[in-house]
């Protein structure tokens, strides 16, 4: 330990803080529901085990096509037009695939089905329940969301001693992390010293002033 500075007789600040971290004992972990784990310290790496989106995925409602099937020149006089086989909303896989002359009407998250390399958006057709006509060619892999876009399977995505706000809460959701592992919260006393200090519910004399140290503390001690 350094001695005590010569002139004043107090430790050094950075020899003080180097004593208390020296002494400390590092928490031990607890695992909690990520409802509970705002403002916690994560205790572990989250690896993120499955790709998100799981698959590629259309950005659009519209129709799932072969990018080939529709780069011919188009006039609004002469539009290409392909035989609608299935429709596909969110939440369902495709059972069709798309083959030459073919679409799959298809909704904003939906899987794209096999065959197809690209979405016309909807607005940009015209269509009936079992055909659709395009008026203009869309370039391969236009407004689909491709396997892995956001998170790849293997990364590690919220890495251990991150402090967890809510957009790292909602990432342990997407991550389907229900429950993580966190450091246990610290205790922590505060004494306020002083024969001049009165508290908030003393009667307060001129001698005296409010310990108001304690309850800013307190707080950051919260935060």
């Amino acid at each position: 330990m350094k001695a005590p500075d010569a002139t004043t007789g107090l430790t050094p600040l950075h020899e003080a803080q180097r004593i208390v971290l020296d002494a400390a004992t590092p928490l031990g972990l607890e695992k909690i529901s990520i409802l509970d784990t705002l403002g916690r310290v994560l205790g572990e790496d989250i690896i993120a085990e499955r790709h998100n989106p799981p698959w590629d995925n259309s950005a659009m409602d519209g129709f799932a096509v072969r990018a080939e099937d529709i780069q011919q020149e188009h006039t609004i006089s002469k539009p290409v037009t392909l035989t609608v086989i299935e429709d596909v909303p969110a939440g369902k896989m495709p059972t069709k695939s798309v083959g030459r002359g073919q679409a799959i009407r298809i909704m904003t998250g939906a899987p794209i089905p096999k065959g197809a390399d690209t979405v016309l958006k909807v607005e940009d057709t015209e269509h009936t329940p079992d055909s659709v006509r395009v008026f203009k060619p869309e370039p391969r892999g236009s407004n689909i969301r491709p396997q892995g876009e956001d998170v790849k399977k293997g990364d590690c995505i919220i890495p251990k001693g991150t402090t967890i706000r809510s957009g790292e809460a909602g990432m342990l959701a997407i991550l389907a992390k229900s429950f993580v592992l966190v450091y246990q919260r610290p205790r922590v006393a505060i004494l306020s010293t002083g024969d001049e200090l009165a508290d908030l519910d003393e009667r307060f004399s001129e001698e005296k002033i409010i310990n108001s140290n304690s309850y800013g503390i307190a707080a950051a001690v919260q935060e």
